[in-house]
């Protein structure tokens, strides 16, 4: 079976889990509701806008943005329906960024925490869930090539070194 097929089969699993369905059945009820599905419309379209601006340009005017954040706290507070939307949405995200790292270990290596740019804190906790994705078996490290460099304006927390610098 080829990657294509893998990839079709994998979306299949992931439009059954409840993080979809429950995105479908939010979306479903704010279409349902005149009021709510007006508003959203609305939102979609300022969002479509600021997506096609930043495409072109590649740089967003900050009270557009400002805008639409706005907008989307002010439906938040008034539409209930669109605010499950958005709660669910980000059960959703979280679960497309596991599957995302899943994917990403599986070609690049399995980092350590270490290896995150993330403060003390939080690598104890992103080492549980590197462990949980691993099922418990030793994957090989990543590996950060020496001539990798950070995108420009990236920056790492203090006293943070690059594995194998």
């Amino acid at each position: 079976m080829n990657y294509i097929d893998k990839a079709r089969e994998l979306g299949e699993l992931l439009a059954q889990t409840p993080e979809v369905q429950g995105l479908k059945s939010a979306e479903a009820a704010i279409n349902a509701d005149p009021p709510s599905s007006e508003a959203f419309k609305q939102y979609q379209e300022k969002e479509r806008q600021l997506v096609a601006a930043q495409m072109l340009s590649k740089v967003v005017p900050e009270k557009d943005a400002l805008a639409l954040v706005d907008l989307k706290i002010r439906l938040i507070n008034k539409h209930p329906l669109i605010k499950a939307f958005f709660l669910q949405q980000q059960k959703y995200e979280k679960m497309m960024a596991m599957v995302n790292l899943a994917l990403t270990t599986a070609i690049h290596g399995m980092p350590s925490a270490d290896q995150l740019p993330l403060p003390d804190e939080l690598k104890n906790m992103a080492q549980q869930i590197l462990n949980g994705i691993s099922n418990g078996s030793q994957m090989p490290s990543m590996q950060v090539p020496p001539d990798f460099k950070m995108p420009q304006g990236m920056k790492l927390p203090p006293n943070f070194k690059m594995p194998g610098q």
